[in-house]
This record gives C-alpha cells, structure tokens and sequence, in this order.
C-alpha cells in the first residue's frame, strides 16, 4: 500500500469521525425521542464505516459486501433547517443529503485518478457511502410511507 493512499484512508476514517460526531450532536439538539434514537443509530453506522476503513490496514485488506442501488431519493429532496424539534423524517433527509453529499466526493475523487490502487480505493468507498444513503433512503420510506394495516 502507498504512502498516498494511507493518507486518503487515514483522511476517510477522518471523515467517518466528523459524521458520527455530527449525527451525535443532532441527537443531542432534538426533543423528539424517535429522533435522538435514529440519529444515535446512523451515529453508530458510521463506528461500524469507521471499521471498515481501518480493515484496509490489515493483511486481509477491506472487503466490500454486497452492491447498493442509488434510488436518486435523496436527489429530490430539500434538507429542512436543523431545530430542536426536527421529525423523524426530517432527520432522514438531513442524513440522507449527508451521505450523499459523502458519495459524490468520493465518485468525483475517484473519476480525477488515474487507473490504480487510489482509484479503486476511492470506488470502494463510493459504494460504501452509496450504501449507507440507500439505508437512510430505505428508512426514510418506512417512516414516510408506512404501510398501514
């Protein structure tokens, strides 16, 4: 592994940091207790993207599982103005415009590499963000949208 992309993963495992500890200082802003236990949730997603990214230091090196599928959901909506009294729903989009904005730096850093070990790195932790948009996505249609018996 090269000097570079150490830096760049050291740099992502950053970036995981600053996310939790984002998500974690919504809940601790929010009233609503769906809320603070949701944003706690994606806080603790981003623990476990965190120990994905230190895998890549191991002989076993980061395994990828699974593809994810980009709804574009996140596209299409507004992220409303962060309150005390935010819904559920409105944290999602907040979350939800997070990660995509997470997913579009990578695919866009990884678009300005050459072919290589930096590149594919770079494309793995797009579909890493491009995952974690498509759960909010998916929790966010459960909590918009659910069904009713």
């Amino acid at each position: 592994m090269s000097t570079e992309l150490e830096a760049i993963i050291k740099s992502a495992i950053a970036q995981e940091e600053l996310s939790r500890e984002f998500y974690l200082r919504l809940a601790g802003l929010v009233s609503h207790a769906d809320t603070k236990d949701m944003l706690e949730f994606l806080a603790k997603d981003e623990l476990e993207h965190k120990a994905f990214l230190q895998s890549c230091f191991t002989p076993q090196g980061c395994k990828l599982a699974g593809a994810a599928q980009n709804a574009h959901l996140a596209e299409m909506l507004a992220a409303p103005a962060i309150t005390d009294d935010i819904s559920p729903k409105e944290a999602l989009v907040i979350a939800m415009k997070r990660e995509e904005g997470s997913y579009r730096f990578y695919q866009t850093l990884a678009e300005l590499q050459p072919p290589g070990e930096i590149q594919d790195f770079l494309n793995k932790m797009a579909k890493v963000e491009l995952q974690h948009k498509e759960k909010v996505e998916y929790l966010y249609d459960n909590a918009a949208f659910p069904e009713i018996w």
